[in-house]
């Protein structure tokens, strides 16, 4: 009896220890149907949980209450008493750090039976969003887009594409997305899957302006983060503000150098990526850059200018050119010569005189030239000795002498003459002095002399008729002195002419400004002769051309012993006669006998 005993106890003592702890355990606390409680809906194998999960339990007929409690592998903790339909309780999971944990509920019913503990599989909180978030683009201008300040810039046109790429850090990471990007629509999703970090974005209707992209991480837990990146295109070029200038444009000025300021006022890149310099130019020569001040000076060429301003954005657009017109002038007018009638001192009255002056750009600025006159002695030196001064003949570079001015007195004297020549650009010169000879006015002449014979008998008996006509250019209200002279044709340089008649025409015998004159002469001695008609032989009365006072004539003097009767070398009648009667009987006498 005692033998059987022993066996069936020590049968008893090798089947416990060959069945699990466990479940052991849940046999001795599962009286009833302990088989039936179960998690409705998870959590699964692996699954990641973040924030508030509900916990749902299933089979829960004549169910009093639930335990539930949670374990990080080394704890049991509870976290809910469920006591009532619909058997569910929300569990913060915030409250527990990121790892693996596994959940178990045990059912109590009304008759105060228990099913034992039903476990869950292990699963991972997960309550920490991604982090070291970066957004980056590529193929910027300008500009890394971490700020506004430091805006990423592109000068894409609208079919261009614009990459982005992106990092994240996260245990569970799972897909990302970008919005508030330029043109139409927004990028796919990059995952869940395989995360390829990058967009490409070419929607092909790139418009000009700023956007803020925004990228959001996404793990599988449903933690999210977000990040953003600066980014604008900007196609146009900015609007140069209008300068300042040191000279007044369109007007001429004499000035080297042309200040400019002012150039940032008024200037703008409208909402583009901002101005970074300024450029200026001389008509068609090189830009040059004149920096962001928008401020300068530049060297200014004669002639009529385009001066060229323009405004370069931060990423190379160029503005349309702001033009301005200078003219610059700083050579002087030049004189041409004077331009003035004959003068004599017969003049009267207003005498015109111009100076013709040129100049090389903006032209003669008539009024504020001036010009001024003296009478000078010899034509020399820088001021007129006569008058003592410049005397102001008024502006312009034509005007009138006065007419208070008595010419009659002046034969002999110079008119002096200079000008202050001023251009538009206010270049101004004064002329040296410029001398004219005053003449006289009067010119006597001789004109139609003539002598009755050419051929005359030396000796007082035989005269011969001189006639001539005495003219003058003016009226003259004097006497003046006329003489005949003779030369043998035969003189030398040494040789006197010898007077052989002298005549005064009387006062007053010009008022018709020619006088004739008829004389009758005789050679003396035989030979040939100049005979020289001559007014005003001793040059007493001041005349503008003494060289036309003469007028020459020749003649033959016979010697009367020689030539009985010379008539001007036409021989006498009777022998004519009897020499063409000779001549005639030679001709016709006959031939002797041959």
């Amino acid at each position: 009896m005692l033998s059987r005993r022993f066996i069936l106890a020590t049968s008893v003592v090798i089947l416990l220890c060959l069945v699990p702890h466990g479940a052991w355990i849940a046999v001795s606390a599962s009286s009833g149907r302990s088989d039936d409680l179960d998690f409705s809906g998870g959590p699964g194998a692996g699954q990641i949980l973040s924030g508030t999960y509900t916990v749902r339990a299933t089979n829960v007929v004549s169910m009093d209450y639930i335990n539930v409690e949670v374990s990080d592998g080394s704890t049991w903790s509870p976290i809910a008493n469920i006591t009532s339909a619909p058997w569910l309780t929300p569990w913060d999971t915030s409250v527990h750090t990121d790892g693996d944990y596994q959940l178990r509920i045990e059912g109590t019913f009304a008759n105060s039976t228990t099913t034992g503990w039903i476990l869950s599989p292990t699963f991972t909180i997960d309550n920490t969003a991604p982090t070291s978030l970066t957004l980056t683009t590529s193929g910027a201008e300008v500009g890394d887009g971490s700020s506004t300040i430091n805006r990423a810039w592109f000068t894409s046109n609208p079919s261009d594409t614009i990459n982005f790429d992106w990092t994240g850090s996260d245990s569970h990471l799972s897909h990302a997305t970008l919005t508030g990007v330029p043109g139409s629509g927004t990028p796919a999703q990059d995952g869940p899957g395989t995360l390829l970090n990058t967009w490409a974005w070419s929607p092909g209707d790139l418009s000009e302006g700023v956007w803020n992209p925004i990228l959001s991480v996404f793990d599988e837990g449903g933690n999210s983060a977000q990040t953003s990146i600066h980014i604008g295109i900007d196609r146009s070029g900015p609007d140069v503000g209008t300068p300042s200038l040191s000279v007044t444009a369109g007007t001429w000025t004499s000035a080297t150098t042309l200040i400019f300021n002012d150039l940032s006022s008024g200037a703008s890149d409208n909402g583009g990526s901002g101005i970074a310099t300024y450029h200026v130019r001389d008509s068609t020569a090189e830009w040059s850059d004149i920096g962001a001040a928008g401020f300068g000076s530049m060297t200014l060429e004669e002639g009529v200018r385009t001066i060229q301003f323009r405004a370069v954005d931060r990423v190379g657009n160029i503005g349309e050119a702001h033009n301005v017109t200078i003219m610059a002038d700083r050579t002087a007018p030049v004189a041409g010569g004077w331009i003035l009638p004959e003068l004599t001192d017969s003049l009267s009255g207003q005498v015109t005189v111009t100076v013709d002056a040129t100049d090389a750009h903006s032209g003669i600025d008539v009024a504020s030239c001036s010009l001024e006159y003296g009478f000078d002695s010899n034509g020399a030196g820088t001021t007129p000795d006569i008058s003592s001064d410049w005397l102001s003949v008024g502006s312009g570079t034509s005007n009138h002498l006065s007419a208070a001015i008595d010419w009659s007195t002046r034969a002999g004297q110079y008119l002096s003459l200079r000008a202050t020549l001023v251009d538009d650009a206010g270049n101004t010169v004064t002329t040296p002095a410029s001398h004219f000879l005053i003449l006289p006015g009067l010119d006597f002449s001789i004109s139609e002399a003539s002598l009755n014979r050419l051929v005359v008998r030396a000796g007082s008996a035989d005269p011969v008729l001189l006639e001539a006509s005495i003219e003058t250019n003016e009226f003259y209200s004097g006497s003046v002195v006329v003489r005949v002279e003779s030369a043998p044709a035969s003189r030398d340089s040494l040789t006197q002419w010898t007077t052989l008649y002298s005549m005064v025409i009387p006062a007053n015998s010009f008022i018709d400004q020619q006088e004739s004159i008829s004389v009758n002469i005789t050679l003396l001695s035989a030979g040939e002769f100049d005979l020289r008609v001559i007014v005003d032989p001793d040059d007493s009365i001041s005349e503008r051309d003494e060289g036309n006072n003469e007028e020459f004539l020749l003649i033959g003097a016979a010697d009367p012993e020689v030539v009985g009767s010379v008539s001007g070398f036409v021989p006498n009648l009777i022998l004519l006669l009897l020499a063409g009667l000779f001549v005639s009987r030679v001709v016709n006498r006959p031939e002797a006998a041959s």
